[in-house]
C-alpha cells in the first residue's frame, strides 16, 4: 500500500501591470521529485488577495515545487495526514 501526501500549492501575486491597469495573467508550476518535474500546473486569472490562491495536491512525500514562469510567487505545503 503507497502512502500520498496531501499537499496545498498556494500562489501569490497573480497579475500584472500595463497601462490598462491590473489585469489577470498566467503562470505555470513545476512539481518536483528531487529535482526532477513530475507534473506541471497551469493558473490563470487575477490574485491580488493577502491569502493567495490555493488548490490542493496529493503525491508521495518529500515533492517540491517551482515557479517556471509568469509573476508571482508560491509556496508548498504539506498538509497534516496523509492518505493510503
Amino acid at each position: 500500500m503507497q502512502t500520498s501526501q496531501r499537499y496545498m500549492l498556494t500562489i501569490y501575486d497573480l497579475f500584472t501591470i500595463t497601462d490598462a491597469g491590473i489585469c489577470g495573467a498566467e503562470a505555470e508550476v513545476a512539481i518536483l521529485d528531487g529535482g526532477v518535474e513530475i507534473d506541471r500546473m497551469k493558473f490563470s486569472g487575477k490574485c491580488q488577495s493577502k491569502g493567495g490562491y490555493s488548490r490542493s495536491y496529493y503525491g508521495k512525500p518529500g515533492l517540491t515545487a517551482e515557479l517556471v514562469s509568469g509573476p508571482g510567487r508560491i509556496q508548498l505545503q504539506a498538509e497534516q495526514g496523509t492518505r493510503s
